[in-house]
C-alpha cells in the first residue's frame, strides 16, 4: 500500500451544484474513511476553491478508479484533479 495526496480544484461557477451534492460527497468520503482508504480530507483555504484528500491505495490507478465514484467528480464540479504518490517521512499515523 502507498499514500497518495489528491488535490481537487473546484469549478467556481458550480457552487450551487456543489451545495446540492456536498452531503453525498461527504458520505462517500466517510465511507472511504471507514474502509481505511481515506486517511484525511477537507477543503483547502484560500482564493482557489478546492480540497486535499489523503488516500491509502495500491496504485495511482486504484486512486483514480476509487475517486471516479466521488459524487463531486460525477457531478463534474471538479475542474482539476492532481494525484501524487506521497512518502510521509515524519507522521503520526
Amino acid at each position: 500500500m502507498a499514500y497518495y495526496a489528491v488535490e481537487y480544484v473546484y469549478d467556481p461557477s458550480m457552487t450551487e451544484t456543489m451545495d446540492e451534492v456536498r452531503p453525498t460527497h461527504r458520505a462517500f468520503l466517510s465511507g472511504l474513511l471507514e474502509q481505511g482508504i481515506n486517511i484525511a480530507s477537507g477543503p483547502l483555504v484560500g482564493e482557489i476553491p478546492g480540497a486535499l484528500i489523503l488516500i491509502n491505495a495500491e496504485s495511482q490507478a486504484d486512486v483514480e478508479r476509487i475517486l471516479n465514484e466521488d459524487p463531486f467528480y460525477v457531478a463534474e464540479v471538479i475542474q482539476a484533479r492532481l494525484i501524487r504518490e506521497w512518502n510521509p517521512v515524519i507522521r503520526a499515523f
